[in-house]
């Protein structure tokens, strides 16, 4: 794997694991930056990303296969709660070890 390549850009694990739930108020229709043709209800005021309800989970969002070039194509318009994921937490390497991928810490140090 190149040394150039962020560890996130060559994963997608997390996008392949967990669900994705958050506010309505999250959304692009109430002020916030989530498309909402990528996202669902699920009640009231929670809405999921598409493709993260049941496994196996695929968010709408992620283009490219786990473990290789996985690219968010919302980056900057991602819910909070794919704001808040840390890339070499518990959560991540949980996430990478469900699709066969090495824990982050032991990558490479990218440039």
């Amino acid at each position: 794997m190149s040394e150039n390549v962020h560890p996130c850009l060559a994963c997608g694990a997390c996008c392949h694991q967990y669900r994705v739930e958050f506010s309505v108020y999250e959304l692009a229709s109430m002020g916030g930056s989530v498309p909402d043709a990528l996202a669902h209800e699920v009640s009231g005021n929670r809405w999921r990303m598409n493709g993260t309800a049941a496994h196996p989970v695929r968010c709408e969002a992620l283009m490219g296969r786990c473990g290789e070039l996985s690219i968010c194509t919302i980056y900057q318009e991602r819910p909070s709660v794919c704001r808040a994921f840390e890339m070499g937490s518990d959560r991540c390497d949980e996430a990478r070890a469900a699709h066969g991928l090495a824990p982050v810490a032991t990558w490479t140090v990218f440039a």
